[in-house]
């Protein structure tokens, strides 16, 4: 029988000492300490059935939180969706196709504004194969393979609180929301796709669905000293999540092997990251999926003055994996990223850097495609949205 002397590594840990002298950070011999939960709280679901305004196409459809509603802990849209016609079976993941875009509004005044796509590509792009699988087969009508027959869809809204508006893999969650706002009244717009969007061939659409829509809303119902706690934090409640600004002004167009300028002008914010979003040219924009192409460089330049320089295909690679963009799924592609955080797949969980561009005149984005694209820039930065004291919510980017 073979027996084992580790009596000499043992010995040679005293001599490990310029290694060994920082702060313990780990003791893997004592078991961790059980702790609890601030306050404990249990899920229940409320429907409210939706007008039958709300179908494909529609645009700025009003929602206004109940009044009696008091802690939120996410909230869908789910709609009823009918069959394809023709038996053309729906796309990957139809529920990201859906919505458009969400805008928060409170007291009259826009909060901000979420492309509901852009950011679930983004949020489903950090989730592993098994997550994804699970995610959009529960809330997207995901099938693999895809066919043409009636599901149910829940699309997330976009509230400060969404786990969907970040990324995968922080483990302090979003909180709440706090619906009691007084007599200012949170508003929620939709605007809808049109119908083709969700088809694998935009020939064929699925048929309305007018009245087949409702907001599903997930509740936390916990005792009624907490319940009144968290319903109403009017002048305390604050949140730190990520702003999309499309910088350009819908899809534009770059021919294949030309470089490719766009100026802006004194933009604001924390900017932890730019994506450039493209898609092979095509007329019909419906088509356009989640497999984004990546360009042959990616430069900034700020008053022209370059400040990252991308200037091969490996180095756009590098830049996504070293902040932490590593696309743990086959489904999504990563686009090309500029990154200004030090870890900016991370920046919604905590802040680890950015870039301010109000302190350059002009910021150019410089890049080249092997191929002829349509593309977007899209800018993410920091924003913090607060109750004031009167119930009204804002979103500010300093």
């Amino acid at each position: 029988m073979s027996t084992e002397n580790p009596k000499n590594i043992i010995r040679s840990w005293n001599l490990q000492q310029n290694f060994a002298s920082g702060p313990i950070v780990q003791d893997s011999l004592t078991p961790p300490v059980y702790g609890r939960i601030r306050t404990p709280f249990v899920g229940t679901w409320r429907e409210q059935q939706l007008e039958n305004a709300l179908d494909w196409d529609a645009q700025n459809f009003s929602v206004y939180l109940p009044e009696s509603l008091m802690v939120l802990q996410s909230l869908f849209l789910k709609i009823k969706l009918p069959a394809n016609s023709g038996a053309t079976a729906f796309k990957r993941h139809p529920g990201i196709h859906a919505v458009k875009s969400y805008r928060i509004m409170s007291a009259g005044q826009e909060v901000y504004v979420c492309n509901v796509k852009q950011h679930l590509i983004d949020y489903m792009q950090s989730l592993s194969q098994e997550q994804l699988t699970a995610f959009s087969t529960c809330y997207l009508g995901d099938k693999d393979p895809q066919d043409s027959v009636a599901r149910t869809i829940l699309v997330p809204v976009l509230l400060p609180n969404s786990t969907y508006i970040g990324r995968s893999g922080g483990q302090r969650g979003h909180g709440v929301f706090p619906c009691y706002t007084g007599s200012n009244r949170v508003e929620i717009q939709i605007t809808m796709n049109v119908a083709k969007t969700l088809s694998s061939d935009p020939g064929q659409a699925p048929t309305s669905i007018a009245g087949e829509c409702s907001f599903l809303y997930h509740q936390a119902e916990m005792d009624s000293k907490n319940l009144m706690r968290y319903s109403d934090l009017r002048g305390a409640y604050s949140i730190i999540n990520r702003r999309f600004t499309e910088l350009t002004s819908g899809f534009k167009s770059a021919g294949a092997n030309t470089e490719t300028q766009w100026t802006i002008s004194q933009p604001q914010g924390c900017v932890v990251e730019v994506m450039l979003l493209a898609f092979a040219t095509d007329s019909d924009e419906t088509k356009f999926g989640t497999a984004y192409l990546q360009p042959k460089f990616f430069r900034i330049e700020a008053d022209n003055v370059i400040q990252k320089n991308l200037d091969s295909a490996e180095k756009i690679l590098i830049e996504n994996y070293t902040n932490g963009f590593v696309s743990p799924n086959a489904d999504f592609a990563q686009p090309a990223r500029l990154c200004f955080a030090s870890h900016a797949a991370f920046s919604d969980h905590k802040w680890c850097g950015g870039y301010n561009m109000s302190l350059a005149s002009n910021i150019r984005f410089v890049f080249e495609f092997g191929v002829a694209v349509k593309y977007k820039l899209v800018s993410i930065s920091l924003q913090r949205v607060k109750i004031d004291a009167q119930g009204v919510l804002r979103a500010y980017l300093d």
